[in-house]
């Protein structure tokens, strides 16, 4: 079995990605042996705590609504005030995770 890479690993990949090799998110993946979605969820989780600054790495709860209607090839999730992410049905939970918490309102 795989051991889970945390932070610290994760926050040096990207690091190297950002130093700027020139490549595509899978190309900068596939050399290093890491899913590029989960590559993508950590870059985004990490430029979104950098650019938030640090007063915002409290955790903040917002109420959301995940419906999955039968025979649809869709999972919607509702952020309120009007606002909802759809994304095909297996879509890798990680990646919606990061786009939700990027997303929330102010």
């Amino acid at each position: 079995m795989r051991k889970r890479a945390g932070r610290e690993f994760w926050t040096r990949i990207v690091g190297k990605f950002e130093e700027g090799s020139g490549e595509t998110h899978a190309e900068f993946a596939a050399r290093h042996g890491v899913e590029k979605t989960t590559f993508q969820r950590w870059l985004y989780l990490l430029r979104g705590e950098r650019a938030a600054g640090p007063a915002s790495s409290a955790v903040r709860m917002l109420p959301v609504r995940v419906a999955v209607e039968r025979g649809e090839r869709e999972v919607v999730v509702e952020l309120g005030a009007g606002l909802a992410v759809r994304v095909p049905a297996g879509t890798d939970l990680g990646y919606v995770a990061a786009l939700v918490t990027t997303l929330r309102p102010c």
